[in-house]
């Protein structure tokens, strides 16, 4: 099995289904308002989960209208379809 922990793991499956946690930072003592996330990625050649983790970031900041840098992953996870 795979180890989708490790951002260097290539994604070779034809697809996964994802979720994850997304807050914008930087992330402060307590509470942060936070928004769960769920998608389908059919990777291309050569992926891997760091490059899927850059695409969620991205979606998340552009549909926030904030930079991916403001971006921070709180969880995520990732299942072959």
């Amino acid at each position: 099995m795979a180890d989708y922990s490790d951002p260097n793991t290539p994604l070779t499956a034809s697809g996964y289904a994802w979720s994850a946690t997304l807050t914008l930072g930087p992330v402060k003592h307590g509470s942060n308002p936070a928004k769960d996330r769920t998608g389908v990625y059919a990777p291309p050649p050569g992926a891997t989960v760091s490059t899927l983790l850059a695409g969620i970031r991205a979606l998340h900041a552009r549909e926030s209208g904030v930079p991916a840098e403001s971006v921070v992953l709180v969880r995520y996870s990732l299942r072959e379809k």
